[in-house]
């Protein structure tokens, strides 16, 4: 599943004529003659234009059309879900089960969370004292996390837990200190990743019994987080580098080249944005650190942030609709 913020499908453009395909390998070579396959996302009927936001295990995406309604897909069919209660909708996350979450607008503003499931949309409930809220992350176990606007102007971190429909709690690790506390992402052992932000950022794990952690990670830009790993950028003598930390937040390892947007899989998996020895731009795929294939390469970069799932599909945030499949030959 795509966790993290995922409010960037407006500034995707779609560059895919200059893109090219790159599925042989860079770098060590995997066993078993590993290969990316490409396939097209297709559009529903009646569409010239649909993005892609969110990607899940078991062939599930999620996104957003041209005409302001969601879409999801399945086993490459789409399906048009329209506008929940007649509002323009956006899609930030699907999970395995093919449950979506996000939001509505209403004038032009956030306006209600809402979850798509059991064919409907059903609003989420607003924490009391707050005047929005806006879903971003659910995992397999549905349980969804988002943030709550106040009235101070203030985000606290949300979470609609499944196991207590109608439930809504707010977190804020210390509200005298932090205004802005969001998601990373939820993990499927329900452990939320949390930015506390003031006039630093700062990071800590909220476990499933309501227990919290300071992660010590030095970093400011966090954008993954599966199965206890967490990745993102630091500056490590006067460089920016990619960096993997555990739950402790010691660095796991660090990639050999800088990339952006990095995401990460329940396994040894990681795709990001790096650049390519020609100055142009790869989305690019490591396994334990190791650069193994560049799936996209472009001059001028563009393709959005990538999405992957535990299943071995990476897919981009944007409207290129392509797709990528791991597989290995024997």
């Amino acid at each position: 599943m795509n966790r993290t913020q995922k409010a960037l499908l407006a500034a995707t453009v779609a560059l895919a004529p200059i893109f090219t395909v790159a599925s042989g390998t860079a770098g060590a070579h995997e066993p078993g003659d590993c290969t990316w396959a490409q396939t097209t996302l297709p559009l529903p009927a009646g569409h010239s234009q649909a993005y892609v936001s969110a990607a899940a295990s078991s062939g599930w995406f999620a996104g957003s059309s041209s005409f302001g309604g969601a879409i999801r897909w399945h086993d490459g069919v789409a399906e048009d879900l329209g506008r929940a209660f007649g509002q323009q909708t956006e899609l930030t996350d699907i999970n395995s089960t093919g449950t979506a979450v996000g939001m509505t607008y209403a004038n032009s503003r956030e306006d209600d969370a809402v979850v798509y499931r059991n064919g409907q949309f059903t609003a989420l409930p607003i924490p009391p004292g707050r005047r929005t809220a806006r879903a971003l992350a659910v995992n397999d176990a549905g349980d969804v996390v988002g943030t709550a606007l106040g009235l101070g102007d203030t985000f606290d971190l949300t979470i609609w837990p499944a196991a207590s429909p109608g439930t809504v709690l707010t977190i804020n690790p210390d509200p005298t200190v932090y205004g802005y506390v969001s998601p990373v992402e939820i993990d499927e052992q329900g452990r939320i990743l949390i930015r506390a932000s003031s006039s630093e950022t700062d990071f800590f794990v909220r476990y499933p019994d309501g227990t919290m952690t300071k992660l010590a990670l030095g970093a400011d830009y966090v954008t993954s987080f599966r199965n206890g790993r967490i990745a993102g950028e630091k500056y490590d003598n006067d460089h920016l580098v990619t960096a993997e930390w555990d739950l402790t937040g010691t660095i796991v390892r660090r990639l050999g080249v800088w990339a952006t947007e990095t995401v990460v899989d329940s396994g040894t998996r990681m795709a990001g944005i790096h650049r390519t020895a020609d100055n142009g731009y790869a989305l690019g795929v490591w396994e334990s650190g190791v650069l193994t294939h560049n799936l996209v390469t472009s001059p001028v970069g563009g393709f959005g942030r990538p999405l992957i799932t535990d299943d071995g599909v990476i897919a981009t945030v944007g409207p290129a609709l392509a797709t990528f499949h791991h597989s290995c030959s024997a």
